[in-house]
């Protein structure tokens, strides 16, 4: 059985690499979803903006919904890496790491936030949620005590929970943050709680 073409020739692609094929696909499709939402995009016109055949995005994505919701890594932990391990390390240069990652994301979570609120969660996938978003708090906590050890549990707790509320604000919004501006807001968060982060890398 003659094998059929991909629709772009695969030079234009940015990676082979399944995880990161993966993120590139979601940029693809993303202007298609902000358009049309969840229920008016069809798999056909997210093929086309992929360069893929229908079958082509099975092999990256296990369903549609899959594929809108892809942001959320708790939904869907298998389509993503493994996380860093954030227990070894300088505590500062990892949360000055989760702040880049933090700017460079959102949008992407903002338009999987939109479009969850139109398709719903199973109560399985809620709880998913749910447990990600109390480990995040742990983690974050964790971070800052270990940066900042002036910092008892409940501040540091109280330093987490306003990180991720400053991240993710906009997403209950709808309004999307410029990067720059996210940067800046979580940067002032933690020097508000005696946290100096190390000068934030210029951006290309």
């Amino acid at each position: 059985m003659p094998v059929m073409a991909s629709a772009r020739p695969r030079s234009e692609w940015e990676s082979d690499e399944p995880v990161s094929r993966r993120h590139e696909l979601y940029m693809r499709a993303a202007p298609i979803f902000r358009k049309n939402g969840y229920r008016g995009t069809t798999l056909k016109a997210l093929a086309i903006a992929c360069g893929l055949s229908i079958p082509g995005l099975y092999r990256y994505f296990p369903s549609k919904k899959a594929f809108a919701l892809f942001p959320l890594m708790s939904l869907y932990p298998e389509l993503h890496a493994p996380p860093p391990d954030v227990s070894v390390g300088d505590p500062l240069a990892l949360l000055s790491g989760w702040i880049e990652a933090a700017a460079a994301e959102m949008p992407k979570y903002i338009l999987a936030a939109r479009l969850v609120r139109e398709v719903g969660l199973l109560p399985d996938e809620q709880r998913k949620m749910d447990a990600n978003l109390a480990e995040h708090i742990v983690v974050l906590t964790d971070l800052a005590r270990r940066a900042a050890p002036h910092l008892d549990e409940p501040n540091a707790g109280e330093l987490a929970s306003a990180m991720i509320n400053t991240a993710v604000g906009s997403a209950l919004t709808g309004v999307e943050p410029k990067p720059e501006g996210l940067r800046r807001q979580l940067r002032a968060l933690l020097r508000g709680y005696g946290l100096s982060l190390p000068p934030a890398r210029r951006r290309p």
